[in-house]
C-alpha cells in the first residue's frame, strides 16, 4: 500500500521502527489485537494527554462517549 494511504487508512496505527515515513514510499499493514488487558501506565505522555498511553497496546483504554470532539469529528 501507498505511504499516504496507509495514513489515511489507519489514522491511529503506528509505524514499526524499521519503517520511515518519508524515505519508503510503500508499506505493508499489519494488524495487532492485544488480549484483554489492564491499563498499565507508560513512559508516554503527550503535552495535551490527561493519562499516559497504556504500556501494553499504547492506547488510552478510554471511553469514547466521554471524548469532547470538534462538530463532525469522528
Amino acid at each position: 500500500m501507498i505511504t499516504p494511504a496507509i495514513a489515511r487508512t489507519y489514522p491511529n496505527g503506528r509505524m514499526h521502527n524499521c519503517y520511515h515515513f518519508t524515505l519508503q514510499s510503500r508499506g505493508v499493514v499489519e494488524t495487532v489485537q492485544y488480549p484483554p488487558h489492564q491499563y498499565e501506565e507508560s513512559t508516554v505522555v503527550y503535552d495535551d494527554a490527561t493519562m499516559p498511553l497504556c504500556a501494553v497496546c499504547m492506547g488510552t483504554h478510554g471511553v469514547l462517549d466521554r471524548l469532547v470532539l470538534p462538530p463532525g469529528v469522528r
